[in-house]
C-alpha cells in the first residue's frame, strides 16, 4: 500500500505543482505588466523596489493559483491513470477510489490550511505592503505620479499636465490652481518644471515647483463678472510653493482587501468607516460588507478542498489521457465556481445572508464531487 500511495502521490504532486507553478506565473506575470512596468516607467519606484513588489505578489496571488492548479493537475494525473487502465486495476485489487486518492486528500487539507492562512493574513499584508511603497514613492517623487500627455488631478486643488518627462524634469509642464469652488484662480506653463515634496519657511507640507522660462497668469475668483483683466507674469527661472493638506504625503486608505481576518473581525465590532453616531442601517450594511470579505477569503480557502474533492471522480469519469483536453475541462470547471461566487458576492441585502451566500458554491462542487464518487464506484 505505502508504494501505491507514493506511486499517486508522486504522480499528483508533479502535476499539481507544474500547473500551480504556470498559474502563479500567469498571474504575477498580468499584474507586473499591469501594475509594477508602470511603475517604473512613471519614474515612481527604483530596480530595488520593483523587485520588493514583484515579491509582494506572490501571497496575493497564490491563493488564486492553487485551487486551479489542484484541480488542473489532479484532473490531469487520474485522467491519465483512468484512460491507461490503472485505476480499474486498483479496483479490482479490492481498492475503493477513496483509498486510491487518499494520500491526495492528506496534501489537499494540508494546502487548504494553507490557502487559509494566505488568504486571511499574509496575502492582505502583502497587498498592504504594496500599496504602501507605491504611494510612499509617489510622495518622495511628486514627478512619478506625472504620466505624459495626460491630466494629473492627484494633488489636491491642482490639475498638472506635462507632454513630455525626462526623468524628473517635465517638458512642456502647465498647471492650474483651482479654488474650493472649481474656478481656476491661476493658470502656468513653463518649458520645464520639477516637481519637489517639501515643507515652507512655516513647517506646513508644499508642493515646490522649480521653474523654467515660466509664465504665471493670474484671475481674481472673487471678481465674477470678469472686469478684472488677469495679471500675467514671467520669468526665466523661478519656484514656487503650493500648500497641500496631506502631510507631504498621498492620502492612503486601507481597503477591506488589505485588510487581515483578524482586522476584518475587530472592524465589524468596533466600526469601520462609519461614525458612531451613524444610522443603525447603515452600520448593517458596513458590517455585511465586513462579513461577507471574510467569508469570501474563507471561501477561497475552501476551494482548494472542494475543486480537489471534484477533480477526481470527474477525471476518472471522462478517462481522458489527453492533457489539454483536461486542462479545458479544469479550465471550465474554475470558471463555473468562480461565477457562482461571484454571483453570490453581488447580493446587497443584509437580510438574504449574503456572507452565507459566498460559501454555497464550494458546498454545490463537494455535493456534486460526492455523487460522482458513488457513480465511479468511490463506496
Amino acid at each position: 500500500m505505502r508504494i501505491l500511495d507514493r506511486y499517486v502521490l508522486r504522480e499528483c504532486g508533479i502535476t499539481i505543482a507544474l500547473a500551480t507553478a504556470a498559474f502563479v506565473f500567469v498571474l504575477v506575470a498580468g499584474n507586473v505588466a499591469q501594475q509594477v512596468i508602470g511603475a517604473i516607467s512613471a519614474g515612481r519606484v527604483d530596480a530595488w523596489q520593483a523587485l520588493e513588489l514583484v515579491g509582494l505578489l506572490f501571497p496575493t496571488v497564490i491563493p488564486y493559483a492553487l485551487p486551479m492548479g489542484m484541480l488542473t493537475g489532479i484532473l490531469i494525473t487520474f485522467g491519465r491513470l483512468g484512460a491507461e487502465g490503472e485505476v480499474t486495476a486498483m479496483k479490482a485489487a479490492g481498492l475503493s477510489l477513496w483509498r486510491i486518492a487518499q494520500p491526495v486528500w492528506l496534501v489537499v487539507a494540508l494546502l487548504t490550511v494553507f490557502s487559509a492562512w494566505l488568504n486571511l493574513e499574509a496575502g492582505p499584508e502583502s497587498e498592504d505592503g504594496f500599496q504602501r511603497i507605491l504611494v510612499g514613492a509617489a510622495a518622495s517623487n511628486p514627478a512619478g505620479l506625472i504620466i505624459p500627455g495626460r491630466l494629473n488631478r492627484q494633488f489636491k486643488g491642482l490639475l498638472i499636465r506635462a507632454e513630455e518627462k525626462d526623468g524628473d524634469v517635465l517638458r512642456d509642464f502647465r498647471l492650474w490652481q483651482v479654488d474650493a469652488h472649481g474656478i481656476i484662480s491661476q493658470t502656468l506653463h513653463a518649458s520645464r518644471a520639477r516637481l519637489e515634496a517639501t515643507y515652507d519657511s512655516a513647517h506646513k507640507p508644499v508642493l515646490r515647483v522649480h521653474l523654467t522660462q515660466a509664465t504665471l497668469m493670474t484671475r481674481d475668483t472673487q471678481d465674477n463678472l470678469g472686469a478684472k483683466p488677469p495679471s500675467f507674469t514671467s520669468a526665466k527661472d523661478a519656484v514656487l510653493d503650493f500648500p497641500r493638506d496631506d502631510s507631504g504625503r498621498m492620502n492612503y486608505v486601507k481597503r477591506l482587501r488589505m485588510m487581515t481576518g483578524s482586522e476584518l473581525v475587530a472592524a465589524m465590532k468596533s466600526g469601520w468607516q462609519l461614525p458612531p453616531d451613524a444610522p443603525e442601517a447603515e452600520k448593517v450594511k458596513e458590517r455585511m460588507q465586513l462579513k461577507v470579505q471574510l467569508m469570501l477569503r474563507v471561501a477561497t480557502a475552501l476551494s482548494v478542498f472542494s475543486l480537489s474533492l471534484l477533480a477526481v471522480p470527474l477525471a476518472v469519469s471522462v478517462g481522458r489521457s489527453e492533457t489539454n483536453v483536461n486542462a479545458g475541462l479544469a479550465l471550465g470547471v474554475a470558471l463555473s465556481y468562480y461565477l457562482m461566487t461571484s454571483m453570490a458576492s453581488w447580493v446587497k441585502v443584509p437580510a438574504l445572508h449574503p456572507e452565507l451566500l459566498v460559501l454555497l458554491p464550494n458546498f454545490v462542487v463537494m455535493g456534486f464531487a460526492l455523487w460522482l464518487m458513488r457513480r465511479a464506484g468511490g463506496k
